[in-house]
């Protein structure tokens, strides 16, 4: 395969799948908000900040957020991350954006506790 024929299959994929990254990017930063915060309960780092999941063990925080990455996961062979629609496109990033600012959160008490 040609440098010129990859570079055109590279750019189909990304056509075809538009919300891939996005998706991919919500089941890490998903993850690791479920295991930072597993680990901040578990030492008595921080509290849950989310009233819905405060009531929660730890525990089962985790496990909960670790069913939430999956089906997240399961997206991805979907035909959902097909869709071509800048109202998704827009939603994933703000969510994204939002699970970035907790986990710079998660950063400053692990920098700070440990």
């Amino acid at each position: 395969m040609t440098d010129r024929v990859r570079m055109w299959h590279i750019g189909m994929e990304k056509r075809k799948a538009p919300l891939r990254k996005h998706v991919w990017s919500l089941v890490i930063l998903n993850f690791l908000d479920g295991l930072l915060t597993y680990i901040g309960l578990s030492f008595g780092a921080i509290t849950e900040a989310n009233p819905l999941l405060a009531s929660f063990s730890p525990l089962t925080l985790l496990a909960t957020k670790l069913f939430l990455s999956l089906c997240l996961f399961g997206f991805l062979y979907t035909p959902f991350i097909w869709i071509q629609s800048r109202i998704w496109r827009c939603a994933f990033i703000g969510v994204n954006s939002l699970y970035g600012f907790i986990m710079m959160l998660h950063v400053f008490w692990l920098i700070f506790y440990m």
